[in-house]
C-alpha cells in the first residue's frame, strides 16, 4: 500500500505546452488524498517562488508538505521546516565570480528571492518554457542571505567549469539550458529521506513522479517510480512504471493502472 507520493513540478504536474495542471491530474491528487496519501511536492524551484498555478493546486487540494530547491528546504504544510541545508559560501563564492567573469549566467535562488545575473538568450528561452521569469541582480547579492541553489547556464557536458573547482556541491539538470547546483550529499533524495524519517514511512511505501534528470535520484529512494511519457529515455529508463504523457493524463492512468486509487 502506498502512503506518501513525491510530484515533480514542470512536465510532471504541469504541463511545458499549457502551463496548466491538467484536469484529469487534480482528479488523482484528490483521489489519492481521499484514500490517505500523503502528498509532497518535489521540486527544483524555490519556496518563495511556486508557479501561481501549483499555489492555486494547493488550496484546491491538501497537499501534506514540499521538497523546494530540489530537497535542500522541505516544510509542511503547517509552515513547520523540517530539512535546511544550504549552499557552502566558498562554493557560492566560486560560481558567482565565475558568472562575473563571464564564463556562464546564473540563477541565484534564496528563501525570500531569486535572480539571474544577466537575462542573455539562453536565459530567457529558459525562463519562457517554464514561464517564468527572473529579476535581474548584480551577485553581489549572492551574499545578503543563504544560497539554497544555483542554476548555471552550460551546455550539458560542460559542468566542469565549476564543478572541478567547487568542493563541496553537486549538481543535477532537468534542462538543457542550465543544471542546477546543490550541496553535496543533497537533492530530492536528501528531501524524501528526512520527509520518510518524520512520517516513519518506508521507502517501499513511496511513489514518485518525473520526468527531469533530477527524478531519476529520487526514483531510486522509493518502491515505485513513476516517468512521465514526455520524459527523456534516460529518466524511462530509470523508472519502474513509465505513464503517458502529461497531457495525455498520465498521473492519472498511471494512478489507476498501478491501482494507487
Amino acid at each position: 500500500m502506498i502512503k506518501a507520493a513525491f510530484f515533480d513540478i514542470d512536465g510532471t504536474l504541469v504541463s511545458f505546452k499549457t502551463h496548466t495542471v491538467p484536469a484529469s491530474a487534480r482528479r488523482a491528487l484528490h483521489r489519492l488524498h481521499n484514500a490517505g496519501v500523503k502528498l509532497f511536492i518535489a521540486t527544483g524551484r524555490s519556496s518563495n517562488a511556486l508557479p501561481d498555478v501549483i499555489n492555486e493546486l494547493c488550496e484546491e487540494v491538501p497537499f501534506d508538505g514540499v521538497l523546494a530547491f530540489n530537497g535542500q528546504y522541505c516544510y509542511l504544510s503547517d509552515g513547520t521546516v523540517y530539512r535546511d541545508v544550504s549552499l557552502p559560501w566558498e562554493d557560492v563564492r566560486i560560481i558567482a565570480s565565475q558568472a562575473d567573469a563571464g564564463l556562464y549566467e546564473v540563477e541565484v535562488m534564496q528563501l525570500n528571492r531569486l535572480f539571474v545575473n544577466r537575462r542573455s538568450e539562453r536565459v530567457r528561452k529558459a525562463e519562457e518554457h517554464t514561464d517564468s521569469p527572473t529579476q535581474v541582480l548584480p551577485l553581489e547579492h549572492a551574499f545578503d542571505e543563504p544560497v539554497y541553489q544555483m542554476c548555471v547556464y552550460v551546455e550539458p557536458g560542460c559542468e566542469s567549469v565549476f564543478a572541478d573547482v567547487c568542493s563541496q556541491v553537486e549538481h543535477v539538470r532537468w534542462s538543457d539550458a542550465f543544471c542546477d547546483v546543490i550541496p553535496a550529499g543533497g537533492g530530492k533524495p536528501a528531501g524524501i529521506a528526512a520527509t520518510l524519517e518524520m512520517l516513519n514511512i518506508e521507502p517501499g511505501e513511496c511513489a514518485a513522479f518525473g520526468d527531469g534528470g533530477n527524478d531519476i535520484p529520487m526514483f531510486g529512494c522509493v518502491g515505485t517510480s513513476i516517468a512521465m511519457g514526455n520524459a527523456s529515455e534516460e529518466v524511462k529508463a530509470a523508472a519502474s512504471y513509465v505513464a503517458p504523457d502529461i497531457d495525455e493524463d498520465g498521473i492519472l492512468v498511471a494512478c489507476e493502472e498501478l491501482g494507487l486509487i
